[in-house]
Formats: structure tokens, C-alpha cells, sequence
């Protein structure tokens, strides 16, 4: 793993020029500035590569300097959107490193870059609010500290939701979880729809309180860039990385500094067993087809007869 803040810390001082990243590859990669100043990655091939476009944060440049001297460029356009260019950056010299045939490299390199393109795409003109960035930081918590403790990779990724807010955000086999991440001193859940709780199927209410942290905070595991990165380094293939990093852009939307570095304290992660003795409303309670849109709030308190152990 490359450490790339601390190399483009050192790219953005003054006079200081492309340098190379010694890896085993049949690609040479450098990393620094480009001409008009934007954090750049950069791939020399000895032959031409496979043409790719740029989105509106992440400038592709491609182009010959010479005979057998190709380049491959990637410049990044957004100032707030650095973590995520860092954690891209490791995942492309990864995707390469070892291999030695040219052509396999380049070819690996487009279909790396094409798994990450859409968290290069921007989707709206506001950050997601802060109740969103922290429900995604549960859902991300519960993700890496039980799930993949659970099940395989593949099966814990396949298993969360994303964005699709009329399921549960976690189904698998026969078991499904409801993440809730409430602040410390929150005494209610707002369950926002029928069906979070609705199932013939006895699941679980996880409700996750944490406290919300300086930019100076430093633990494991306190932001959403910090789960990201250790998830990711789990992640085998690249068709489950592309659908875990399509469901975390779902969820948010820009990737931003802000998004991703929200930093959190989780003070405790508790799990309720909801089935038919549990407190929730189902589509059957409801006796008029007319009434719609329901959404309730759950005493945190009070649930205390239905918490399992962890």
C-alpha cells in the first residue's frame, strides 16, 4: 500500500517535479503536478493505450511524447475531493503492480479506471446533509465489523442495500438487519417507512450511537474514508468493487472531503430482535389502503427487553 497523501504533499511544494514510483510493472507510474497545477498520476507505456474520458472532477490526459513513449494521465479537478483521488490512486499502481506483459497492464488499468469513474462524476450541487454522512457511516461501521466477520466479501457487499431505502440495508440468506446511527444521547430511532421493519422473517434492529468528532480526532475506524480504504483492501475482484463503490455513490453522491472525512466515536452498537413480539408498525396494522407514507419514531429506552447479545 502507497501512501499517496504524503506523496502529493510533497508534489505540491514548489519546484518540485514529477517523480517516479519504483514498482514491479510493466508500466512506469509518477505521480506530481501537471502543468496547470492539478494533482497528477501519470502511466508511460511503451505503445498506445486504450482511450478513456474524463468526468467533470478527473481530467484524463493521453497523448505521445515521443516514439514508444506513450502517457496516460490523471489529473484531478476538484480540490475537495482528495481522499478519494489518494485511495484511487492506490488502486490503480495496485491493479498493475506484477504484471508484466504491457499490453495486459494497460488493459487492467482501463478496467480499474472504469470501476472507479462514477465516483468521479459529480451529481448535484450539495454535499450530502450530515444526518446522511452518518447513517452511512453505520451502515460502513456494521459493514467491516460484522458482516465481514460473517460472510465472505462478496456475500457482505451483495447484502447492503446502498441507496435502496425500501428494503432492509442488509438481507442475506434468511436474515436481514435495519441499521440505525443515532447520536450518544439520542433517545429514538425515526423509522422513516413501513417496510424497514416489516418481514414475515424475524431480523434486526441495529442502532449505532456515536459522537460526533474534531477534524483532529484520530482512532480507527472514526470516518467514512478510514472504513472505505480498509474495506476496499478486502475486496478480491473488481466487479465487487465497482458495485460497492456504485452503492456508496448512491448513498452520497459527491465524494467529497467533507463526505469522507466527517470524523465519529461510536460509544456502543446494539442489536434488537424484531419479530412478532416487537414494537413496529407492518402494512397488515394499516387498515385504510388510502393512508400512505408512514413513518414512526422508536423508544430507545423502552427496547431494552428485546436487545440481543452481541
Amino acid at each position: 500500500m502507497i501512501n499517496f497523501a504524503e506523496l502529493f504533499n510533497f508534489a505540491e511544494q514548489p519546484n518540485s517535479n514529477q517523480r517516479k514510483i519504483p514498482i514491479a510493472s510493466a508500466l512506469e507510474v509518477f505521480y506530481g503536478l501537471s502543468p496547470d497545477g492539478f494533482l497528477r498520476l501519470s502511466f508511460m507505456s511503451k505503445s498506445k493505450a486504450p482511450k478513456l474520458e474524463s468526468t467533470k472532477v478527473l481530467r484524463v490526459s493521453q497523448g505521445e511524447e515521443s516514439s514508444n513513449v506513450y502517457w496516460t494521465c490523471f489529473d484531478l479537478l476538484q480540490n475537495d475531493a482528495k481522499s478519494v483521488y489518494y485511495t484511487f490512486c492506490d488502486s490503480l499502481v495496485s491493479a498493475i503492480t506484477d504484471i508484466t506483459v504491457e499490453v495486459t497492464a494497460l488493459n487492467v488499468l482501463k478496467k480499474r479506471f472504469i470501476t472507479w469513474k462514477a465516483m468521479f462524476k459529480q451529481v448535484q450541487s450539495q454535499d450530502a446533509s450530515r444526518e446522511v454522512i452518518q447513517g452511512l457511516f453505520g451502515e460502513l461501521y456494521f459493514l467491516k465489523k460484522y458482516m465481514l466477520e460473517s460472510y465472505s466479501v462478496n456475500e457482505a457487499i451483495g447484502a447492503w442495500a446502498g441507496a435502496d431505502s425500501k428494503s432492509k440495508d442488509y438481507s442475506i440468506k434468511n436474515d436481514w438487519f435495519e441499521i440505525k446511527t443515532v447520536g450518544a444521547n439520542v433517545n429514538q430511532v425515526h423509522i422513516s417507512s413501513l417496510s424497514q421493519l416489516s418481514s414475515s422473517v424475524p431480523g434486526h434492529l441495529v442502532v449505532i450511537r456515536v459522537e460526533s468528532m474534531s477534524e483532529e480526532f484520530v482512532a480507527d475506524d472514526s470516518s467514512i474514508n478510514m472504513l472505505l480504504h480498509d474495506i476496499l483492501l478486502r475486496i478480491k475482484d473488481e466487479l465487487t468493487e465497482e458495485q460497492f463503490l456504485n452503492k456508496i455513490k448512491s448513498v452520497v453522491g459527491n465524494i467529497t472531503d467533507k463526505v469522507l472525512n466527517e470524523k465519529f466515536s461510536v460509544k456502543s452498537i446494539n442489536f434488537y430482535l424484531v419479530d412478532s413480539n416487537f414494537p413496529r408498525l407492518q402494512e397488515s396494522n394499516i387498515p385504510f389502503s388510502e393512508i400512505e407514507n408512514i413513518e414512526y419514531y422508536l423508544n430507545i429506552k423502552m427496547l431494552d427487553k428485546y436487545r440481543e447479545s452481541n
